[in-house]
């Protein structure tokens, strides 16, 4: 896999201009917002499919926002795409001292806000790279086909959008919210 400073180094990830700076966090910041609201729309109409969709944009969009506001990153789709990019930058801050104890911090508050929610790693500030990765890996199932898999019966598959938006995407979400540095 592709590490942190080869992404650095191919310029896959740059320091935001300036001039750029604001338009890309607004974006980021708006989409990740509609994401979301349109991720609870297509619930309440049973469409699981593109529930799952667009949480999964609500997650990736909140990661591009966060580190594009806080740490001036704007991180490409070049080279390995930018789900594996993001997932690539956000692995290797979650590490950093100043960050680890505020998203362990969250991570807690995230247990006692969201009922089903649960830290899914023993070092805890892993859980949030978990979570984007099973994200990309909710869309992928909901989105393309394979013969080794198949999607559950449609009411079992509303109860598994329902799940993911509320135990991954909003928790994640208020997170990255929250996570000020």
């Amino acid at each position: 896999m592709v590490t942190y400073e080869e992404l650095l180094q191919r310029q896959i990830i740059k320091k935001l201009e300036t001039v750029e700076k604001e338009k890309y966090v607004s974006f980021h910041e708006f989409n990740y917002q509609f994401d979301l609201e349109s991720a609870q729309k297509f619930l309440e109409i049973n469409n699981s499919k593109y529930a799952v969709i667009a949480g999964y944009y609500a997650v990736l969009n909140v990661t591009l926002w966060y580190f594009a506001k806080y740490f001036n990153l704007k991180i490409s789709e070049e080279s390995t795409g930018v789900h594996t990019n993001c997932f690539i930058v956000l692995e290797k801050f979650v590490k950093t001292e100043n960050l680890k104890k505020k998203i362990i911090e969250l991570l807690d508050k995230a247990r006692q806000e969201f009922v089903s929610f649960t830290i899914l790693k023993q070092r805890s500030e892993e859980t949030l790279p978990l979570m984007l990765k099973q994200s990309a890996d909710k869309r992928k199932r909901y989105t393309y086909y394979s013969s080794e898999r198949e999607l559950p019966k449609h009411d079992d598959q509303l109860n598994e959008a329902k799940s993911f938006i509320e135990n991954i995407v909003k928790p994640y979400l208020s997170i990255l919210e929250n996570l000020k540095c």
